[in-house]
């Protein structure tokens, strides 16, 4: 069939050549293929922004899931791995507030226990008790503000330290005074 349409095209070429195609035909034609080769330009732009946009949404996804496990994880079993200030603060603060409760009940049965009256202790917790609610209340005014933090901090450690400082004194003193009794 193929050789019977080949000789029918050889034979009838004249026939087939009569019409001449018009001049702005091959100008037209060339017109839409580079129309066509701009557009192919552009497609590989989007084709890179659309697997951008995608590797973007697929990490920050995983990233999403794998950090809320991570911090439930880190909930579950006390730790936490990211604090605002003042919620660090807070710990700390109970914290040093049970110490210094506990080291104050240490020092007043001694007190008690021996008769010992020490103003200028009391004195001294005052007005650093005085200091820390200033403190506080500028925090309240000035949120998160890492001085004040760190004051407040350095505040409740100084009130320990004050207070580990007496507690020795007035075990050496009533050491002392034991000492006394059993060699008079």
């Amino acid at each position: 069939m193929k050789d019977n349409l080949e000789d029918f095209i050889k034979v009838h070429r004249q026939e087939f050549d009569d019409l001449e195609p018009r001049k702005n035909t091959w100008t037209r034609i060339q017109n839409e293929l580079n129309h066509e080769m701009q557009q192919k330009d552009y497609t590989w732009i989007w084709k890179v922004a659309a697997v951008v946009f995608l590797c973007l949404s697929v990490a920050l996804a995983i990233e999403r899931t794998t950090g809320t496990e991570v911090q439930q994880v880190a909930e579950a079993s006390g730790l936490s791995t990211v604090k605002s200030p003042s919620a660090e603060l807070t710990e700390v603060e109970s914290y040093y507030t049970q110490l210094i409760a506990q080291k104050r009940g240490e020092i007043k049965s001694v007190i008690d226990k021996k008769g010992f009256v020490d103003i200028e202790l009391l004195e001294d917790m005052e007005q650093l008790d005085e200091m820390y609610a200033n403190l506080k209340n500028d925090l309240k005014r000035n949120q998160n503000d890492e001085r004040l933090i760190n004051a407040m901090i350095q505040n409740l450690q100084l009130r320990v330290e004050i207070l580990n400082k007496q507690l020795r004194i007035l075990e050496r003193i009533s050491k002392q005074e034991e000492n006394e009794k059993i060699s008079v």
